[in-house]
């Protein structure tokens, strides 16, 4: 037996999680997806990732630019990795420089995309300055992601499945940040999917709610939810309660996702 390959075979019997992230099975890889709103007022309904509202999904390949909210220092010339879908739904990941004399200079992507599920910083620097993706001469309302300053990365409980692959959702978590005066009556999460290869609207297949003092839920799913190719995920989150009392969401979910080659 080869050096390792005992303890290798070991994991995958004991731990196939964690097999799975080391990339011990071929096809098999793991996607984490988490993020937040800051605020969702009182009587309303959106989706949880920091750009706020309803996010909405484009119909063809329009995201091709990106760029800082403000210039700065930090973000001139910063490398940002792009993760997302081609025109043919197929999984791209690519990164591209902010412009090096203004950051807010919009910058054009190599590959236009359909979809765009994260974005992350790859420098040894805390960005000071929003960054967004989106279409050519992009406003704020416009961008379909955007990285916050301080955090280096996009938080969106938002993901589109690739062209030829199969996800299976272990599990999907939510909970409710309140503080001495946002404390809404209750948090109500839904978790969609729309099958869009074909041509579906999005489908409700999970809802949980969290009261005013309640603490975070994570439901498991067992056996896994399969979802197909083409697929966009998304939670979304209604606050009830008294005027002011807004909310400020956190959601995600696990999938393992599978090549169908």
């Amino acid at each position: 037996m080869a050096k390792g390959q005992g303890w290798q075979s070991a994991v995958k019997t004991i731990d196939p999680m964690l097999s799975i992230a080391m990339g011990h099975f071929n096809g098999f890889s793991q996607v984490n997806k988490f993020g937040e709103n800051p605020d969702i007022g009182v009587g309303t309904t959106e989706d949880v990732w920091d750009g706020g509202g309803t996010y909405g999904f484009p119909t063809t390949a329009t995201i091709t630019h990106i760029r800082s909210a403000v210039d700065s220092a930090t973000t001139q010339n910063s490398t940002i990795e792009v993760q997302g879908l081609d025109a043919n739904w197929n999984l791209v990941v690519q990164t591209k420089d902010l412009d090096g004399t203004n950051s807010t200079t919009e910058v054009a992507l190599g590959t236009p995309l359909i979809r765009v599920f994260r974005m992350k910083v790859l420098e040894n620097a805390v960005m000071d300055q929003d960054i967004w993706v989106g279409d050519d001469d992009f406003l704020v309302a416009d961008a379909k992601a955007i990285i916050q300053a301080g955090n280096n990365q996009t938080l969106m409980a938002i993901y589109t499945v690739p062209n030829g692959c199969t996800a299976y959702m272990t599990q999907y978590y939510m909970d409710n940040q309140t503080d001495g005066v946002r404390h809404p009556d209750s948090a109500e999460f839904k978790l969609w999917v729309a099958d869009r290869d074909a041509g579906y609207e999005f489908q409700l297949k999970n809802m949980r709610a969290i009261p005013e003092t309640g603490d975070g839920i994570t439901h498991t799913f067992l056996p896994y939810m399969k979802i197909t190719q083409k697929s966009d995920i998304k939670v979304s989150c209604a606050i009830t309660g008294a005027v002011n009392e807004d909310g400020h969401p956190h959601a995600g979910f696990d999938l393992i996702l599978v090549d169908n080659n």
